[in-house]
């Protein structure tokens, strides 16, 4: 017989550890994962909050100048104040405009055409004489920002009635054609008064937020045009179509609203350190909202006049 060899066993040794032993110590995560969520994050709050103040709030603020600018200009037409000649003040009311093909209502037409001047509605070129006076006219007016007035502009057409009012009376035109930037102007023998309707146009789903040309609709007066006079000298940059206003003033408020609103951060921030989360959170986000706000206001002054 074979002897039957024995394995040699495992014998388990049970190792006691001293209970004031160190742990070893656990690998912190990584730190890169947390920053890049919280990076697109804050990025997208921003383009949240970006959009939102472009198609509703500026809206919004739009429409409480244009209560302000209608209750003015009535009082003038019907005291006899209104302008009808230059000087007139940057941002006064000077017309009323109708644009039935175009969805435009008793919308009020201010003076100055500068990004600051469209964002309280259409603006009237000060080099050019005002609307129902002898010669010509123009007015340039936003199709995506600030309520959007002359978003259907780009779809008049020949034949289209519009009607402006001023001091001087209630003038109507008809529109002769469209044309974009660069194209020549062709108007009917005999024409005195011209209105000329100046907005942006794209293509594209975000066609309104990213504008290729500018789009100029041309009116006739149909009746006996007024005398007038027109401001001196030619249009500086920030009048003339798809300008941003860069002037000292902007540029200062920029700075200054942004400065306001690390100050309001800074303040959040300390609360949360000093008091507790929920009563900082509570007491800072209107003072943080209000901040944005002025900030956002201050850099849309910054965008064409036209969008």
């Amino acid at each position: 017989m074979t002897a039957v060899q024995e394995r040699p066993r495992t014998v388990l040794r049970a190792e006691v550890v001293p209970p004031d032993a160190p742990t070893p110590a656990a690998r912190p995560p990584a730190l890169w994962p947390r920053l890049l969520g919280s990076t697109l994050l804050l990025l997208a709050a921003v383009l949240v909050w970006v959009l939102a103040y472009a198609l509703v709030f500026s809206g919004l603020s739009e429409a409480r100048a244009q209560r302000g600018l209608y209750a003015r200009l009535r009082s003038e037409l019907a005291t006899g104040n209104a302008p009808i000649a230059q000087p007139i003040t940057p941002g006064a009311p000077v017309a009323l405009l109708d644009v039935p093909a175009a969805g435009i209502k008793h919308v009020v037409v201010v003076e100055g055409t500068t990004s600051t001047q469209t964002a309280d509605g259409p603006g009237h070129l000060r080099s050019s004489v005002l609307p129902g006076q002898t010669g010509a006219s123009v007015i340039l007016g936003r199709s995506t920002t600030y309520g959007a007035p002359f978003a259907h502009v780009a779809r008049l057409r020949a034949g289209d009635a519009l009607t402006v009012t001023t001091g001087q009376g209630r003038f109507r035109y008809r529109v002769v054609g469209q044309r974009r930037s660069g194209d020549p102007l062709a108007l009917p023998a005999g024409t005195r008064a011209v209105l000329t309707l100046v907005t942006s146009d794209g293509t594209g789903v975000l066609g309104g937020f990213t504008p290729d040309s500018a789009v100029y609709v041309t009116a006739v007066l149909t009746g006996t045009p007024q005398t007038g006079s027109v401001a001196a000298g030619r249009p500086a940059s920030a009048e003339r179509p798809m300008q941003g206003d860069y002037s000292f003033a902007s540029l200062a408020g920029l700075v200054l609203a942004l400065q306001l609103l690390a100050l309001v951060l800074g303040a959040v921030t300390w609360a949360r350190l000093r008091w507790s989360p929920l009563l900082a959170h509570v007491l800072g986000l209107p003072l943080v909202l209000a901040a944005l706000w002025f900030a956002t206001q201050a850099a849309a002054r910054l965008l064409p006049n036209l969008v």
